[in-house]
């Protein structure tokens, strides 16, 4: 028991020395560990390869340095050779606090875009709720339309000649400085004698609004036709388009002779002639009438194919008036080619839209022979009828005239005015003749 007893005491001193001998191990590993943290750290990396033991101590002591400077540095990157990166933390709060900055922006800007979003999806349901009512509206006044028979078909032509008279007034305002005055002026010392013409614009424009009501007026009072009323306008049309025919395919004389056989078709060719006088936008007699009103009043003007004479009741000079047929108390009937005038007895003469024939040779020489010298000659032409002005102007000139102005801006006609420069008695056989295309209207 003795021996138990003694070995057991040994067995607890041994334990104890033991325990004792832990202790103070771990404490010191502990302080070792203390200590180890405030020691500067060394780094060994197998891919650093220092030439010198000197440069390995400098980086010691750099590191060691950099230790003691900044307390919370960290996160040491060596580079490829012998450089040192230290990342601060400080730094690194600061880019966590502005990356909570940035997302508390973008956050913002995400909401006010959902609610620009939301505002255009009202604005659109409110743009069609408006589409809609309005569409409506146009399907009731289309309906009210249709039930009253307000727009029909002359209804729409109306609309048509409106807006073709509207663009031919603004031509006519853009040329009202160049257009239909009598006075001569010269141009740099020059013989060339250069006439500007201005267009009496109001008048014009209240001769269109006139019309226009005139043309209302009509359409209101017009009943629908009988199928035999019907029947007459189409053969009235076809009897114009082959009395223009004839005109335009033989001799003056000749036509005069079918004429006084048959006055009731000079009568019924002018009747079609009105009919398409209305159809168009301007006509061109208005215009010469506004540059002959534009003249002294002492002049003495011819007219040849006069129709009606409409141009000797409405200016104040004295005009001579003729045609085949005698209309009224102001027409002489006769052969535009031979007219019973003196010679040199007037100052302006007008073709206006009367070169109808084959001899339009005959009508340029009787001009000549009529006209004073330094008179007029105004020609009004289908644009349709010239190959080339430039040939016709030639032609006219070579018959002792000499193109003072011209306007070739209208859709329809082309007005041009020549000065008589010399006569020409002797030497009518050696003259070039004239020629231009026939005027044929279409079937409507």
């Amino acid at each position: 028991m003795a021996k138990k007893l003694k070995k057991s005491a040994t067995n607890a001193k041994n334990t104890g020395k033991n325990v004792s001998a832990k202790n103070n191990r771990q404490t010191r590993k502990q302080t070792e560990d203390d200590k180890n943290k405030h020691k500067s750290a060394i780094i060994k990396d197998h891919n650093l390869k220092f030439k010198n033991k000197s440069t390995k101590n400098k980086l010691t002591k750099t590191v060691k340095q950099i230790h003691k400077n900044g307390e919370k540095r960290a996160f040491i990157n060596i580079l490829n050779s012998d450089t040192v990166k230290v990342v601060n933390v400080k730094n690194k709060d600061k880019g966590k606090i502005s990356r909570q900055v940035q997302n508390k922006k973008n956050q913002q800007i995400n909401d006010k875009k959902l609610i620009q979003q939301k505002q255009n999806k009202k604005n659109k349901i409110s743009d069609q709720s408006k589409n809609k009512v309005s569409n409506n509206k146009e399907l009731a006044k289309k309906a009210k339309s249709k039930s009253t028979g307000l727009e029909t078909k002359q209804e729409q032509k109306l609309k048509k000649k409106t807006k073709k008279l509207s663009k031919v007034l603004k031509k006519q305002i853009r040329q009202k400085e160049s257009k239909f005055s009598t006075v001569p002026q010269k141009k740099n010392n020059d013989s060339q004698v250069i006439i500007n013409r201005n267009l009496d614009i109001e008048r014009l424009e209240k001769l269109l609004a006139n019309k226009q009501k005139e043309q209302k007026k009509k359409e209101i009072n017009i009943k629908p036709q009988s199928l035999r009323q019907r029947m007459m306008t189409k053969l009235k049309a076809s009897r114009f388009r082959y009395l223009n025919e004839t005109l335009y395919n033989n001799e003056s004389s000749e036509s005069k002779k079918y004429f006084k056989s048959d006055p009731d078709a000079f009568k019924a060719y002018h009747e079609g002639y009105k009919q398409q006088v209305d159809q168009w936008p301007v006509n061109p007699l208005d215009i010469v009438i506004a540059s002959i009103k534009k003249m002294p009043k002492e002049y003495i003007v011819a007219d040849f194919g006069c129709g009606e004479a409409r141009l000797a009741t409405v200016v104040p000079h004295k005009v001579h008036s003729f045609d085949f047929v005698s209309l009224n108390e102001n027409v002489t009937a006769c052969d535009v080619a031979h007219t019973n005038l003196l010679t040199s007895s007037v100052n302006v003469v007008v073709f206006c839209l009367s070169l109808m024939g084959t001899n339009l040779k005959d009508y340029i020489v009787e001009a000549n022979r009529v006209l004073k010298k330094g008179g007029i000659l105004k020609i009004a032409e289908v644009e349709s009828r010239f190959e080339q002005v430039k040939d016709f102007i030639e032609a006219i000139n070579s018959y002792g005239f000499k193109i003072i102005w011209k306007d070739l801006s209208h859709n329809l006609f082309y007005f041009l005015d020549f000065e008589k420069k010399k006569d020409i008695r002797g030497r009518r056989n050696n003259l070039p003749p004239i020629t231009l295309k026939p005027c044929l209207y279409k079937k409507r």
